[in-house]
């Protein structure tokens, strides 16, 4: 069976709660091809293995997420923190077997608060973004 986008649960320690959608987190290595006098075919060599920055979105509920943001806004550049991915079913429970990805030491480098706008009714959220260097 398939998987739908809303069936992963991403966590931070010392966050309540999870988050509504995740973005970043890839995992890639650049490549550089070397020639060798003379031959026709170039050996590729990689550089080591980079995770990308994650996104993290949440829905904003001022009474829940005011105090929070404030307290976020005065740790970017320094909180370390842990963030977990867990897949789940379609009945929202943990994937039986899979085990979560998780980034640990991640580096909390932005705060995104709610943007706002009179005329709309669309949800307000807000973003935290990780610097992350290596993903288990």
């Amino acid at each position: 069976m398939k998987a739908a986008q809303r069936q992963f649960l991403w966590t931070v320690d010392g966050i309540p709660g999870g988050f509504a959608s995740k973005s970043g987190g890839e995992i890639t290595s650049d490549a550089t091809k070397v020639w060798d006098g003379g031959s026709l075919i170039p050996d590729v060599i990689a550089s080591p293995p980079e995770v990308g920055d994650i996104t993290l979105t949440r829905p904003y509920d001022p009474e829940n997420h005011q105090e929070l943001l404030t307290s976020l806004l005065a740790k970017v550049g320094q909180l370390r923190t842990t963030i977990s991915g867990q897949p789940l079913s379609g009945d929202m429970r943990a994937v039986r077997g899979a085990s979560p990805r998780v980034y640990p030491n991640a580096l909390l480098i932005g705060v995104r608060e709610p943007e706002s706008d009179a005329s709309s009714g669309d949800a307000a959220d807000f973003e935290l973004t990780f610097a992350v260097g290596s993903a288990g």
